[in-house]
């Protein structure tokens, strides 16, 4: 069970290898316009990033979460008397 985890992991890592390669690629091919021409290829590769990796990449768990607000401020402390 855990070698067919650990392949799958690589697996999504090269992948994501690839897809970071084709982006690069597409980046000097199309010079200025890579904003509008590249844009398939970069949600391709970020899409691929999702889960993939070893651990935990040190950002706090709300970071992870598109929904939340980044970052969260606290309420205001309440005034001296």
């Amino acid at each position: 069970m855990r070698e067919h985890i650990v392949r799958e992991k690589w697996v999504a890592i090269e992948r994501a290898k690839i897809l970071r390669e084709r982006v690069r690629q597409c980046y000097r091919r199309e010079g200025v316009n890579h904003l509008q021409n590249c844009r398939t290829a970069v949600r391709q590769y970020l899409e691929s990033l999702k889960g993939v990796g070893w651990g935990k990449d040190g950002r706090p768990s709300y970071a992870h979460d598109p929904k939340s607000t980044w970052p969260s401020t606290p309420p205001p402390p309440p005034p001296f008397k």
